[in-house]
């Protein structure tokens, strides 16, 4: 196709645009409503996912080892966890240091633990370490527990399930709201598209029977859809990034308590904002290019 023939039909697709705006403006209403529900949804979700990740991390396998443990056997444990694919990090605490860590728990009080100090000390030494992937955390656990040396495991198994199961629900929640509105939103673009080309069906017909491609009509149309894609997807991305922006600012500056915790923990704006503008546009494309591409189908058949 020649430049001045696409440079023409663009220009085609913003007058159809301009000419059909009242239904065009309802189809930016359209799209900006469910982007906006679409953008709030995915961000509850990252934001959800980002949390449990983040308690998650708190929560470790902590290995206890029997008090007469041979070092060779202490050695062959440190190994298996160094080179299990599920333990991102762990570190070795000697019965000592574990003494040690308690009588700083107890603060003023930790005094009264000095006489355990030495042969006296009752706590076992032990490794503590934290899984990449929750899923996996009870089968990595009865891998450890199996080797020698190993006295007994600690393992937050059920906190496990409850924060994957939180995950999978936010993550297949959030596609099933996503496939529901883009289907409402290609929909709607699609009748709006579909009023254009009805007024212009005889045209079209024209066209066709001189030989016009498909393409060649269809274009205008899918213009027309990008438009108003693209106009929808620009106005939810203003509006959800000055609310989420707000909201980060707000709870950094008032929140107290575990809603501090829960403000340390949101994605920050700065690390997000253009994978909001890239999905919000690409979103919009999509729909109005589908949405335009549907309309015309029937027509198009001469």
């Amino acid at each position: 196709m020649k430049f001045s023939n696409f440079k023409y039909l663009v220009k085609q697709g913003f007058l159809n645009f301009k000419e059909n705006r009242i239904m065009s403006v309802a189809s930016i209403g359209v799209v900006l409503s469910c982007l906006i529900i679409v953008g709030v949804c995915g961000l509850l979700a990252m934001n959800i996912n980002s949390f449990a990740t983040f308690l998650g991390d708190q929560n470790e396998i902590v290995v206890y080892l029997y008090d007469d443990a041979e070092e060779a056997e202490i050695d062959a444990i440190d190994d298996f966890i160094k080179n299990n694919d599920n333990i991102s990090s762990y570190n070795f605490v000697s019965k000592e240091e574990a003494l040690e860590e308690q009588m700083g728990y107890l603060g003023e009080y930790g005094e009264l633990l000095e006489s355990y100090q030495g042969d006296e000390n009752p706590l076992p030494a032990s490794f503590r370490c934290k899984v990449k992937n929750l899923e996996l955390i009870a089968e990595t656990s009865d891998a450890i527990a199996a080797l020698e040396g190993v006295e007994i495991m600690s393992t937050p198994t059920e906190l496990a399930s409850v924060l994957v199961t939180i995950k999978n629900a936010a993550y297949y929640g959030g596609l099933a709201v996503l496939a529901i509105l883009i289907f409402v939103s290609v929909v709607v673009i699609s009748n709006t598209i579909r009023l254009t080309v009805f007024a212009r069906r005889k045209e079209i017909n024209i066209m066709k029977f001189v030989g016009a491609t498909n393409g060649f009509i269809r274009l205008p149309f899918i213009v027309e859809g990008l438009i108003i894609g693209t106009i929808g997807a620009v106005l939810t991305f203003a509006v959800l990034s000055g609310a989420y922006y707000y909201l980060l600012s707000y709870m950094a500056d008032t929140a107290t308590g575990w809603l501090a915790t829960v403000s340390a923990v949101l994605i920050p704006y700065g690390t997000i904002w253009w994978k909001m503008l890239v999905i919000f546009v690409g979103f919009g494309w999509f729909i109005g290019g589908v949405g335009s591409a549907v309309s015309m189908k029937r027509y198009l058949k001469v």
